[in-house]
């Protein structure tokens, strides 16, 4: 199951690097939020201070639903988004593959999330 699921994370990765470009982390990434509306930067804050703490769940979902909001953003923003979208991901299919049980339970939390839609 958990081996199915990260194999639909990694095909997710891929596909969310297709729609929204490839894009490198920098030290700008909180900057490009800066003159976002109040409302953009409480869910990129939320999203990154989960990130920063291996919140997997919270990250991901905060990332997530900035994305759903793409309309709103810039590309710089988008830029910023994409990329720590990215390594939140890629970091949780490296825990979860090292065995570590917060990551396999955050793997499982979110397929189950994806399951209900």
């Amino acid at each position: 199951m958990i081996k199915k699921y990260l194999a639909a994370m990694a095909v997710l990765l891929l596909a969310s690097g297709v729609f929204f470009g490839c894009a490198k982390k920098t030290a700008a990434a909180s900057q490009a939020f800066a003159k976002a509306s109040p409302e953009i930067q409480q869910k990129w804050s939320d999203a990154v201070a989960a990130d920063q703490t291996n919140g997997y769940v919270a990250a991901i979902t905060g990332y997530h639903s900035l994305m759903a909001l793409k309309a709103q953003l810039t590309d710089e923003q988008i830029t910023a988004l994409n990329a720590a979208a990215v390594a939140i991901n890629q970091r949780l299919y490296a825990a979860a593959n090292s065995g570590d049980a917060a990551a396999k339970e955050a793997s499982l939390t979110l397929a189950a999330m994806q399951n209900h839609r």
